[in-house]
């Protein structure tokens, strides 16, 4: 993000469509720190785990209905219909095997702040525009994965009958493009991108030996943090997960960013609570020991980083009707910046 952000005023747009990487929204569970930044590890996501109900789970039709949605039943056991099949031996099987990787071009969104990095408490990766050609990202026979840009759409369906070849097999190749690269137009604001990685990739991968299962395994693939441009830390993550992230990253080279939220500012779609993404260099010391979110009024950003040096606490203008207040508030910072030192 080096040639994106550090030219333009810290209240400016991004110009989500003119970044050349690739993000990626993460939580601050620990076991997502500890994977991403010590183990070098990144999960690869089974589709169904994926938060929208719709996808992967698309409307089915066929060229003639016929009796293709009716059920059956043989002594008194119901048996399901030609559509029920294909949805769970095709759909069901063929997810199960591949992993996604869902990445964004839009850094600055609150909701996505929200949705996938636990109420801005996250973090984002900025990954590197050829991040997919690194070696940790190649298949054991040195194959490329693209990331392509996901279609969204008014209508998720697909037509059995174009999709099925001569012989009535069905080409998985066009399958799959239509399962992994759609997505229902309610998304559309997220921009989103994806790498789709099989399972088979992994050394020591075995496939459900019962078929008919979800797979609930969690998939982790090599990552290097070579991928990796810059992290942007949330305006409300801890000083631990920060400290934590910086340690494993010492010597690396990753730039590193704070999200600041702006109350009085509003984003592109005309809603408030404006993101933007500032230096880690430029954020007021205060924000670190008082553990307060970075958020901030566009007026007061300035005001933030000066610093009025006093010799006791007497000297505060509040201090006449807040001392036993004052008191415990600065003997709490005193003991944050023992334990921090």
């Amino acid at each position: 993000m080096k040639d994106d952000t550090k030219n333009k005023n810290i209240f400016g747009s991004l110009y989500c469509s003119e970044l050349k990487n690739f993000f990626k929204y993460c939580s601050n569970d620990p076991g997502v720190i500890k994977g991403i930044f010590e183990d070098h590890k990144i999960r690869f996501t089974q589709p169904w785990v994926l938060n929208d109900p719709l996808e992967f789970n698309p409307i089915i039709r066929f060229k003639h209905n016929g009796s293709n949605y009716r059920w059956f039943s043989l002594n008194k056991i119901p048996l399901p219909s030609e559509e029920f099949r294909l949805r769970f031996r095709l759909i069901e099987q063929q997810i199960n095997a591949f992993g996604i990787l869902s990445l964004t071009k839009n850094p600055d969104s609150f909701d996505m702040w929200s949705r996938y990095a636990n109420g801005h408490k996250g973090f984002l990766i900025e990954l590197k525009s050829d991040f997919n050609k690194h070696s940790c990202m190649l298949s054991p026979a040195n194959k490329v994965y693209p990331v392509r840009e996901v279609r969204y759409v008014d209508e998720y369906s697909i037509n059995i009958d174009e999709l099925t070849d001569d012989k009535g097999q069905i080409k998985l190749e066009m399958f799959n493009d239509l399962m992994f690269y759609r997505k229902l137009s309610r998304w559309v604001a997220e921009q989103e991108y994806r790498m789709v990685h099989p399972f088979s990739d992994l050394p020591g991968y075995v496939p459900l030996a019962n078929r008919a299962h979800r797979d609930t395994r969690m998939h982790l693939f090599e990552f290097s943090l070579d991928c990796i441009e810059s992290v942007t830390f949330g305006a409300c993550m801890s000083f631990e997960s920060r400290e934590r992230i910086l340690k494993a990253c010492t010597g690396s080279g990753i730039e590193f960013l704070r999200a600041a939220i702006v109350r009085d500012e509003k984003d592109d779609f005309e809603k408030a609570g404006k993101i933007v993404l500032l230096p880690e260099d430029s954020i007021p010391r205060s924000f670190y020991v008082s553990q307060f979110p970075l958020i901030v009024e566009s007026g007061h950003f300035e005001d933030l980083k000066k610093v009025i040096r006093i010799a006791s606490l007497s000297e505060l203008p509040y201090w006449e009707d807040n001392k036993e207040w004052v008191r415990q508030m600065y003997e709490i910072r005193k003991a944050e910046q023992k334990n921090k030192s």
